[in-house]
């Protein structure tokens, strides 16, 4: 049988007393206590040893129970065991298991008092649940989104088919429905879906995490790399999600994702009800208090987009996914942002957004507002037009006219550039008199694109002009009708 810890002050007067001369029993007497304890006490604080252990705890496979406890709560483990072991009461597990473990020295934290409506936090937990496809027998891996409220403790959770972009954002649009407003601060963690380079002072955000932020209205502050405690609501979450939710489930198959977190939303609903140990009122007790301090939703949920650079091209296009989009004519040979999905792709330079066009289907076609063509008096003098006649000047006349043709048919010639400068680039594969002849011939039969001209200058061949003859044949062989002619 263990003994209980005997106060430090007593602790104290034994040896004090023990310095002046008393002895064990005279000390006993003196301060009312058993002799036993003067002894064990007699040479300073003793050695705490293992009491010896019950004929319960005998029983138990311990290697095993450590194991467990690392993804369930003891009271699941001790429910468990009560189902096949005579334990004693719960407390008194609680209180082996304690006694038996391996103390860790503590470590100093500091409270921080958090303001209502201030910051959410969010993470993935790290652990994959496995589906089984019950039509192919396939297994596959699901990840754990988790959000918690900085201040009342509120979390939202939600089973994601990757970690990738699309399921992170999706999540966090769900995790904004569900809560019905949002905070001031976000805080998540340095995943590359949110933090795309880290950085203890000035991080870099995803383009697109960024975005979907703007469109909610809140500022992203992610925590610092390998630093949980920036984050200690969300651990906490995913903590209890481990010990309790997962550990609930781990003996079950769920075959679909809707299943799982159908499951995880009615779990949601009870541990966001419960009283929290220590605080008094459960997590939805201090959400109330917070909901007023919640910045309202969008009218609409955030629609994903993707960023990328683009150079725009001297014909005031830019290309993405090989089609081609105009923007005004003076950011031409400038850099800039587009922003895109499925259908939409918007332009933007120094973050000012400077065009629109729905997204093209298909290759190499053209999306064109005719207004951001520069003046007529402009293009008479645009130095890649000017530059593209001269250099069709040096390969032939045939190219000279098609050329000039191409650049006076067009209402805005800049639209034409690039077609010409294509065929101008023919050079580097035919000599002048090849493509002088491919233009020639596609002027004779009006075909002026750049497939056409090409195949005319493969079929273009500088043999001497007798070889074109056609050959000599015997009159003899010659059938006429009526007969042989002699």
């Amino acid at each position: 049988m263990g003994y209980k810890r005997l106060n430090m002050v007593i602790q104290e007067e034994i040896l004090r007393l023990k310095s002046l001369g008393h002895s064990q029993r005279k000390i006993a007497k003196i301060l009312g206590i058993d002799r036993g304890t003067v002894i064990r006490y007699w040479d300073g604080p003793p050695c705490e040893s293992m009491s010896p252990q019950p004929a319960w705890a005998l029983l138990l496979d311990w290697e095993h129970i450590e194991k467990e406890l690392k993804s369930a709560s003891r009271k699941i483990i001790y429910g468990e065991l009560k189902e096949s072991y005579s334990l004693p009461s719960y407390q008194a597990f609680c209180q082996y298991l304690k006694n038996h473990k391996i103390s860790r020295p503590p470590e100093i934290t500091i409270k921080i008092d958090r303001t209502p409506g201030a910051s959410i936090e969010v993470d993935y937990s790290g652990d994959s649940i496995e589906l089984l496809n019950p039509a192919t027998g396939e297994i596959y891996s699901v990840e754990l989104f988790v959000g918690a409220m900085s201040y009342s403790g509120r979390f939202y959770a939600e089973f994601t088919l990757t970690q990738k972009l699309e399921d992170f954002v999706t999540a966090h649009n769900n995790m904004f429905t569900y809560l019905g407003g949002v905070a001031s601060y976000i805080i998540p963690d340095n995943c590359k879906t949110a933090v795309t380079k880290v950085d203890r002072y000035d991080p870099l955000i995803n383009p697109t995490y960024h975005d979907m932020c703007k469109h909610y209205g809140i500022v992203v502050d992610p925590a610092d790399g390998y630093s949980p405690r920036h984050k200690p609501n969300v651990e906490k979450a995913v903590s209890y999600l481990q010990t309790d939710f997962l550990a609930r489930i781990r003996n079950k198959t769920f075959t679909s994702l809707i299943d799982l977190n159908r499951e995880l939303r009615s779990w949601l609903k009870e541990a966001n009800a419960k009283i929290i140990q220590g605080r008094g009122q459960s997590r939805d007790h201090f959400f109330k208090i917070e909901m007023p301090h919640l910045k309202g939703l969008p009218s609409s949920l955030y629609e994903i987009y993707y960023f990328k650079k683009a150079k725009v091209h001297p014909d005031c296009h830019f290309q993405y996914n090989k089609n081609y989009y105009s923007v005004p004519h003076h950011y031409v040979g400038k850099e800039i942002d587009i922003k895109f999905n499925q259908s939409m792709v918007h332009a933007y330079y120094n973050c000012e957004r400077i065009a629109t066009h729905k997204a093209m289907k298909g290759s190499y076609h053209y999306c064109t507002n005719n207004s951001h063509y520069p003046e007529k008096k402009f293009v008479e003098v645009n130095y890649h037009l000017a530059k593209a006649k001269k250099e069709a000047i040096l390969i032939g006349e045939n190219t000279t006219l098609l050329i000039n043709k191409l650049i006076n048919q067009s209402r805005f010639p800049l639209k034409i550039l690039r077609k010409v400068q294509g065929i101008l680039r023919l050079k580097k594969n035919f000599d002048n008199e090849a493509l002088d002849y491919a233009c020639g011939q596609a002027l004779e039969f009006n075909k002026l694109n750049y497939d056409n001209i090409k195949r005319f200058a493969k079929n273009y061949k500088n043999i001497p002009e007798s070889s074109y003859k056609a050959p000599l044949r015997d009159s003899k062989l010659i059938c006429l009708q009526g007969g042989l002619h002699e």
